[in-house]
């Protein structure tokens, strides 16, 4: 008898940003996750019956998000979820673990690790986290800053989405590469866009950016070509063709990438371990990135 269908149970993943449909604005980095998830199933587990959904009317929309995981949780009797725990700290992350409290099977945290906090509510059922090295990512831009040969004064981080988990994680990884070098590291709340380019103009030279996704990038590339001799280096977090374009024409030192269709397989490959109990491992952590891309390796990522 075929093992595959001996298994019985419901596997979904549940991204917080919109996936498709595609004639919309959608997520590129959930997409590929969203892939990689079902290119795993369809390979090695056909029989397994797993969802992929998505939030429908805005790009990223965390309101959206939350009632989407308390309807999946009501109505598509799930054993496994996988999903992202952590998009935005304090009032809507305090829902959101909420609503997972009530869920009887189990959970794997994917792309947003999950903190003391959601680890404490959710206890045994949370069973792993796959996805990006958040504290790695910072830690590696600031080994790359400081090994680039540049003269560097003063390390301004470009964030716009100041409650995120994954981000702060970044600053803190950052944050400990230029402590060794008595660099002080700023943060800009980007969101603020007026505050922050108030901030620049006044910034000192040999200043260098660190963008935490490709919002901050494109305000880093404004300043860049408004200050140019204000700015020594600009590291990416994310990768888009205007990031290529801007890597290849030495505006960008580097990116720093996830592995989001690795994400989603490995995510994939561990919900079905644990639904065929062959993980016997409380929580089970698999990173996913960061790689670098630089001018070396930028036509591979193309």
């Amino acid at each position: 008898m075929d093992e595959n269908k001996e298994i019985n149970g419901i596997i979904c993943l549940i991204p917080h940003s919109r996936i498709y449909p595609l004639s919309e604005k959608c997520s590129t980095v959930w997409k590929q996750i969203g892939q990689g998830f079902e290119s795993f199933f369809k390979k090695f587990y056909p029989y397994i019956l797993f969802l992929v959904l998505s939030i429908r009317k805005n790009y990223n929309d965390i309101e959206e998000y939350i009632n989407l995981v308390e309807d999946v949780i009501s109505t598509k009797n799930s054993n496994i979820i996988v999903l992202p725990l952590t998009p935005r700290m304090g009032k809507y992350e305090n829902r959101l673990l909420d609503i997972l409290k009530r869920f009887k099977g189990q959970i794997v945290a994917i792309n947003v690790p999950p903190n003391l906090k959601a680890k404490r509510a959710l206890g045994k059922k949370l069973r792993g986290y796959v996805g990006p090295n958040e504290v790695e990512f910072g830690k590696m831009a600031g080994k790359i800053l400081f090994a680039c040969g540049k003269i560097i004064d003063c390390i301004y981080v470009l964030c716009d989405k100041p409650q995120h988990y994954g981000y702060s994680l970044r600053i803190k990884g950052l944050k400990v590469i230029a402590k060794k070098f008595g660099i002080p590291v700023c943060v800009i709340d980007i969101n603020d866009a007026k505050k922050s380019r108030v901030i620049c103009e006044m910034m000192e030279n040999n200043s260098a950016f660190v963008s935490l996704g490709i919002i901050g990038t494109e305000f880093a590339l404004e300043m860049q070509k408004k200050y140019p001799n204000k700015i020594s280096a600009i590291i990416a977090i994310d990768l888009d063709k205007k990031v290529a374009e801007n890597i290849k024409n030495g505006n960008i030192l580097c990116t720093l990438i996830q592995d989001p269709i690795g994400q989603g397989y490995k995510a994939a490959e561990l919900a079905t371990s644990i639904l065929k109990q062959k993980t016997s491992a409380p929580y089970t952590e698999i990173f996913c990135g960061p790689e670098v891309v630089n001018l070396n390796n930028i036509s591979q990522y193309e």
